[in-house]
């Protein structure tokens, strides 16, 4: 019961001596710097005086907390005294500053929301100024039928191009060399055919009478079989030109890459591309249609979103709010009880 007592009976006390003032508060509703000071120290004083009651009323009789309390509101009265305070002012100094540490908590609320509202605004705005000009971007590299590359993809493009140019370039020296070969086989082959061709027509002549026929047929079985030697080697050495020319084909090709990796050389790498930049082209405007959405709201969230609590702060004189905020250390110490 005590427990229940105590509290009702001090707030009792507390607005039964106010009900008693007599002062008068502004017609303006704005105190002073000296009447919040003064306020805030008796507040303080205040509070801790009723915690000190409340223990020195812990554990005793009905009679003995009722007697704690009448000297707490004797103490209260010489507190405000002290501070220059009639009972009424204290009263209406308690409504206004609760009501400015409010408005205060509330610009504080509203302040942040600004700020973080701006910094919204301006990261989509820049989001949006990014993607346009990568939307433009694409939309060129679409018309042009070129790839779009970031910094690094076009690096590691060239380093691939360039490594992939000298293998080119040394398989046509590689290719370059067996056509050499082959064209010294070939030409021997010739040589042999000739002259068995004409070992063939002009036998030696220690060759006899009986034996000519025999080597004249040997002759010309090596001649024919150096022509087909020949032969295989002069194909040999086409081939070999036909791959020497296509690897410094495409080593020219991987030097326009070097050149210019934007550009695909191939069909499967054009498709690749116009896939690609389709998609991309796609995204990029879904994205800066909501892009553009999240700013409009963002700006109407600013210009009217916070006017409900704007309005909150309003109602608290803007002097009164700056004497609070010039003293709110203070002021929530005070209602700690602690200076």
């Amino acid at each position: 019961m005590r427990s229940r007592f105590l509290p009702l009976l001090g707030c009792l006390l507390v607005w039964t001596s106010l009900a008693r003032a007599e002062w008068t508060p502004p017609k303006d509703n704005v105190f002073t710097e000296k009447q919040l000071t003064a306020f805030m120290d008796t507040y303080r004083e205040n509070i801790q005086l009723l915690m000190a009651a409340q223990k020195a009323a812990a554990g005793g009789s009905g009679a003995g907390a009722i007697a704690v309390l009448a000297n707490v509101d004797a103490t209260m009265k010489a507190n405000m005294a002290k501070h220059g305070l009639t009972e009424a002012e204290y009263q209406w100094l308690n409504q206004k500053a609760a009501e400015t540490y409010g408005a205060l908590i509330v610009q504080d609320m509203v302040d942040k929301s600004k700020a973080d509202l701006d910094a919204s605004l301006k990261k989509n705005q820049a989001d949006l100024k990014d993607k346009q000009q990568s939307l433009a971007q694409y939309e060129k590299a679409a018309k042009d039928g070129r790839r779009v590359m970031s910094k690094e993809d076009r690096e590691s493009a060239i380093k691939s191009a360039k490594d992939d140019q000298q293998s080119a370039v040394d398989e046509a020296k590689q290719h370059a060399d067996e056509a050499k070969a082959a064209k010294e086989e070939a030409d021997k082959a010739d040589a042999e055919a000739k002259q068995n061709d004409t070992l063939a027509k002009n036998p030696p002549g220690d060759v006899s009478a009986d034996d000519r026929p025999g080597y004249i047929e040997d002759k010309k079985n090596a001649a024919e079989s150096a022509r087909t030697a020949a032969k295989e080697a002069r194909d040999k050495q086409a081939e070999a030109l036909k791959a020497e020319k296509e690897s410094r084909t495409k080593a020219d090709g991987y030097a326009t890459r070097i050149k210019d990796p934007e550009i695909p050389l191939t069909d499967d790498e054009k498709a690749q591309a116009k896939q690609q930049n389709q998609d991309m082209i796609k995204q990029l405007k879904d994205d800066i249609e909501t892009t553009q959405q999240a700013i409009k709201l963002t700006q109407d969230s600013q210009q009217s979103g916070l006017k409900p609590l704007e309005s909150e702060v309003a109602k608290a004189p803007p002097a009164n709010l700056a004497l609070m905020k010039k003293h709110r250390t203070e002021w929530e110490a005070a209602m700690g009880g602690k200076k």
